[in-house]
């Protein structure tokens, strides 16, 4: 049976991804709120699972980590995954987000690594 949708789990599903996006990306707290042109404080709300972000803040953190909308609620409509495959999901957002920054020859370059090392697997 699916968990009931409240606030709470609202909140708690957001903050732990939140945390694992910004331990992916190794910023401070302080430097993921100045690049997201917010508070420290209002982050901190957030990250603790005190408070749920506004639209506005889940668009420029989609914008920052690569993420879309459904990623972060996603289990709402699946069974609860383990933590390994959100970290998984939170490395691999880091990486597609990574990439979009690069030009045309650096994504081409970094392609052919990755299927070089994955072949090497």
């Amino acid at each position: 049976m699916l968990e009931e949708i409240n606030n709470a789990r609202l909140k708690k599903i957001f903050s732990r991804k939140l945390a694992l996006l910004r331990e992916t990306s190794a910023q401070t707290m302080e430097a993921a709120a100045d690049s997201l042109e917010m508070d420290v404080s209002a982050y901190y709300m957030l990250l603790s699972g005190k408070r749920l972000p506004h639209i506005k803040t889940l668009l420029r953190l989609n914008r920052k980590y690569g993420v879309t909308m459904d990623w972060w609620f996603k289990e709402l409509r699946e069974t609860p995954k383990n933590k390994t495959n959100t970290r998984a999901e939170a490395t691999a957002s880091e990486v597609l987000n990574n990439l979009r920054k690069l030009d045309t020859k650096g994504q081409k370059t970094l392609l052919g690594i990755s299927k070089v090392l994955a072949a090497n697997k």
